[in-house]
């Protein structure tokens, strides 16, 4: 994949939390096709610097280039409508909403003003059909296993 153009680029990336420096000087590159690990113990700045890609964070210094274009991320939102997903380390979701109440969370399928539950149910069933998950949209992530 010589010659091939970066399709992530992370340049420089510092993040400070008061005296604290969490990463500092991060470059990190990806090609198209390209599987990479990162490694470290407790506390190297592995997480900070995803969720400062993810749009979570934002770098104290550097740059962060997609496709050769520098970006910038307030949200994850913005990460994600610009292809870039997360999977958290640490159970991220909401007890008391159900399955498809998470799922949705931050595209969620609107009837006026309110959330439209059945169009998120029918959604997240589609999806479980789709991957063959035993998934039941209406369930409450409180009463189901992690698994």
């Amino acid at each position: 994949m010589t010659g091939q153009a970066a399709a992530l680029e992370l340049r420089g990336i510092t993040k400070r939390f008061g005296a604290v420096v969490a990463n500092d000087g991060v470059d990190f590159e990806l090609r198209r096709g390209e599987v990479h690990a990162l490694l470290g113990e407790n506390g190297a700045g592995k997480s900070t610097l995803m969720n400062i890609l993810y749009g979570l964070y934002r770098p104290d210094g550097g740059e962060i280039r997609l496709g050769g274009k520098p970006v910038s991320f307030s949200s994850a939102r913005e990460a994600i409508d610009a292809g870039i997903g997360m999977v958290h380390q640490h159970f991220m979701l909401i007890p008391v909403m159900t399955v498809a109440e998470n799922i949705v969370l931050g595209t969620e399928p609107h009837k006026g003003l309110l959330l439209d539950e059945h169009a998120a149910d029918r959604r997240v069933a589609e999806m479980a059909k789709t991957f063959n998950f035993a998934v039941d949209p209406e369930a409450l992530v409180e009463n189901i296993s992690v698994g």
